[in-house]
């Protein structure tokens, strides 16, 4: 007999959330080629303008993918580790509890972390010689946490998309 979990398709929010962060962590990379150059901090300002759909495109991805991971696990889910550790085929036989998380995840939350002190940083000294030094950590960091999170959307994404496949049930 088949089994078959009915699981939010999360492949389209994902993508979106990948397309946007990139395009938030090349604006962010523009915007601090132009500080170098001594250009404006309008770039800056667009960056800042895209982060909100980017953010709110992640969130329905995370939204639909914990939904997912609850219903693979018949857990309570609530953080990327759980969501990864619900969502690995591979360690479907193990509990729940004994499963690993990625090793991509902190990376990516230490990246982010030190992309918004970084910002903070960059505000509080923009007219002084050090903006752009933070400016520059910022980009850099932005560019780590898009990399990374965009790789763990993606894996997650086709994780649960493994589950929402039909496969014999061995009983």
């Amino acid at each position: 007999m088949d089994t078959y979990i009915d699981l939010k398709d999360v492949r389209l929010t994902g993508c979106a959330s990948v397309s946007l962060i990139a395009l938030v962590a090349a604006e962010s990379v523009w915007g601090t080629i132009n500080d170098w150059r001594g250009g404006s901090s309008s770039w800056s300002f667009l960056a800042i303008v895209l982060v909100v759909p980017a953010g709110v495109a992640f969130l329905l991805w995370f939204r639909g993918v914990t939904h997912n991971a609850e219903a693979i696990a018949l857990h309570g889910v609530r953080t990327m580790s759980q969501v990864w550790r619900a969502s690995d085929p591979v360690q479907r036989e193990v509990p729940f509890e004994q499963r690993v998380a990625s090793p991509l995840i902190r990376p990516w939350q230490w990246a982010f972390l030190a992309m918004v002190l970084s910002d903070v940083l960059e505000s509080l000294l923009l007219d002084t010689p050090l903006y752009v030094v933070f400016s520059t950590l910022s980009a850099a960091c932005a560019l780590v946490a898009a990399g990374l999170v965009g790789l763990l959307i993606f894996q997650v994404s086709l994780m649960q998309q493994r589950f929402a496949q039909p496969r014999r049930d061995p009983g």
